[in-house]
């Protein structure tokens, strides 16, 4: 059996430990002790918000807008025969066999025991149907994903495909030290709006991880550490709260570039300057 697979035996068997990892954490003695594993110099993440559309000077998709190009510009892609984190929590909401989307040249060190390489459309495939399933894309690029792989960290990228029940980043959000909160970053020029249809129900404020919402005056108020998943806009019983890009914003372009600063995916003749974009 190869390394990996053990290890990733290992972790499955270890799994159940790591909410009390999480709450370990949030002591300070314990949480001192264990801050590089809740990092962000190695483990970052972004999660793609799923609605129809962004407002801004033009309404955009965003899953098709940042993923595709990702997805085609990547040199290599494999897909995880299976999701870590719902076999992990023994998810019943959504299938276990949906994994994570790895890019780059290092994702084809995976094991093919446990993952498949994938052509363009297979992964763009793939990618649409987690999302048509009820599942939001996280753009990762973790130091704890690429030692359990066994591939190089710095050469490759995950796209993940998470329920809200069982994806770790979520629960580390939820149940974690605010230190875990720095490796969530929100969408580049992505901002939450909160319009005068809100009646202060407070549902919005009920659903977010880590309390980035709170009902001020009769209305909801979306404070500055909102990582941007979108859910309280999606959950609001009256449609007062929607997602907004600013009209400066080039949300993939900055996508690319806070990419290229941890990691190396790109095709030799998709490599992409400073500014993000093909050369």
């Amino acid at each position: 059996m190869s390394r990996s697979r053990v290890m990733y035996n290992l972790i499955m068997w270890l799994w159940p430990w790591g909410k009390v990892l999480n709450g370990l954490a949030t002591v300070p003695l314990f949480g001192h002790l264990l801050q590089p594993c809740f990092g962000s110099e190695d483990n970052e993440a972004i999660i793609i918000p799923v609605l129809e559309t962004v407002r801004g000077t033009e309404s955009v998709v965003l899953p098709t807008e940042l993923l595709t190009p990702l997805i085609k510009r990547a040199s290599a892609r494999v897909i995880l025969g299976e999701c870590l984190c719902r076999r992990g929590e023994a998810c019943l909401s959504h299938s276990h066999q949906v994994g994570c989307l790895f890019l780059g040249e290092g994702a084809t060190r995976i094991n093919p025991a446990m993952g498949r390489t994938a052509a363009v459309d297979e992964a763009l495939y793939h990618a649409q149907r987690a999302i048509e399933s009820g599942l939001i894309p996280l753009i990762a690029h973790s130091a704890f994903d690429a030692w359990v792989l066994g591939i190089p960290y710095r050469r490759t990228l995950a796209i993940c495909f998470c329920c809200e029940c069982c994806c770790s980043i979520r629960q580390g959000l939820r149940l974690g030290p605010p230190t875990f909160w720095d490796t969530v970053v929100r969408v580049p020029g992505l901002a939450m709006y909160v319009g005068p249809a809100c009646t202060g129900c407070g549902q919005c404020a009920d659903v977010c991880p880590i309390g980035a919402v709170s009902v001020e005056h009769g209305k909801a108020h979306v404070a500055a550490l909102c990582k941007g998943c979108g859910r309280c806009a999606t959950l609001c019983p009256v449609g007062a709260i929607s997602l907004h890009l600013d009209e400066d914003a080039d949300p993939l372009g900055q996508l690319q570039a806070r990419i290229e600063r941890r990691t190396s995916i790109w095709s030799p003749e998709e490599q992409v300057d400073s500014a993000g974009r093909a050369a």
